[in-house]
């Protein structure tokens, strides 16, 4: 299957571009499938999902997220709220003529998505998520906060939360710098980094500026497929995408009214699970524990893949995602 041109979408304070396939919502009696990815993709990172996702008959939706690919990117890191993220999802859904959706989200898209049971609990009817787990909000300390304590100041999000700090090393080269991310842990970490100190894979700017000869891992893609990733971000930079993350701490603020300390917190909704066994950013252990928030859930860790695990592990994320899908649904 070609991958699909993007439909430009009026949200009002935004476009959207969103990449389609499979049949229209109104002749499938499966539901509409929502693909979300993270940084620093695009729509693109889920070609082979759509693919199969599309073939199996359920209706495919796989934007570019706000300041991504070909979609809006506008200024300032208050435009990049939980708020507004969520919210361009509900306007896409409205736009459509979607009630309810199954969103699935990986890395940052993960995060959305697990935000979307507080912030738009009525246009769900199932939640997939992939390497980056559900975490409670802590009542105490904000993320950057417990971060920084855990990991260090050179823990790569903690970098990313002064702008312009990292951005002219991400796009001095971009090239380069696909090179550098897309790639996959030779062996398994799985052991923990003493508290306060990064772990040198996680100081991904220090990382990155090594030899690329002694660069960790494995390559995952081959040039041709890097190439869509370096023209999007030499054309739109990096500044939006990671505005994302300068927003961890007033999400934080915010989510306190959804989570107050001390709630028993349970999501009745059909929940999936993919967690990574040689993800070092987002190891499986952090998923452990999710089956007491979510009342029907499902997991599945695969063996040998890291974080990027729908373009590692094609053939094993696309089983995983239609087995619980039909299943589920």
């Amino acid at each position: 299957m070609t991958f699909p041109a993007p439909e430009i979408i009026d949200l009002g304070d935004i476009h959207l571009g969103v990449y389609r396939a499979g049949p229209e919502c109104q002749s499938s009696e499966k539901p509409a499938v929502i693909l979300m990815h993270g940084w620093p993709e695009m729509a693109y990172s889920w070609r082979h999902q759509i693919a199969a996702l599309a073939e199996s008959g359920y209706p495919v939706f796989a934007p570019d997220m706000r300041g991504y690919g070909v979609s809006g990117k506008p200024e300032g890191v208050e435009a990049y709220t939980m708020g507004k993220l969520t919210g361009d999802m509900q306007a896409m859904l409205d736009h459509y003529g979607i009630e309810k959706a199954v969103f699935i989200g990986h890395d940052w898209g993960a995060i959305i998505l697990w935000a979307m049971p507080f912030y738009m609990p009525d246009r769900l009817i199932g939640l997939g998520g992939l390497n980056v787990a559900f975490m409670p909000r802590n009542p105490q300390f904000d993320p950057i906060a417990i971060m920084c304590h855990v990991l260090g100041e050179n823990m790569y999000i903690v970098q990313f939360q002064q702008e312009g700090r990292c951005e002219p090393q991400l796009e001095a080269d971009v090239a380069r710098t696909f090179r550098y991310m897309m790639r996959k842990p030779a062996t398994a970490k799985s052991d923990k980094p003493a508290v306060g100190k990064v772990r040198p894979d996680l100081d991904i700017l220090a990382m990155m500026g090594e030899d690329e000869a002694n660069w960790p891992g494995v390559p995952i893609c081959d040039p041709a497929e890097l190439q869509p990733y370096v023209d999007a971000f030499s054309k739109g930079g990096f500044t939006a995408p990671l505005h994302w993350y300068r927003n961890f701490t007033s999400n934080w603020h915010a989510m306190a009214q959804y989570q107050p300390p001390g709630e028993l917190l349970k999501i009745d909704l059909p929940t999936l699970m993919v967690t990574a066994e040689r993800d070092v950013a987002c190891p499986a252990r952090l998923a452990d524990g999710m089956e007491d928030i979510f009342t029907n859930y499902t997991r599945i860790d695969l063996q040998g893949c890291g974080h990027w695990s729908m373009q590692e592990q094609p053939e094993q994320v696309n089983a995983a995602l239609l087995n619980w899908l039909n299943d589920a649904f």
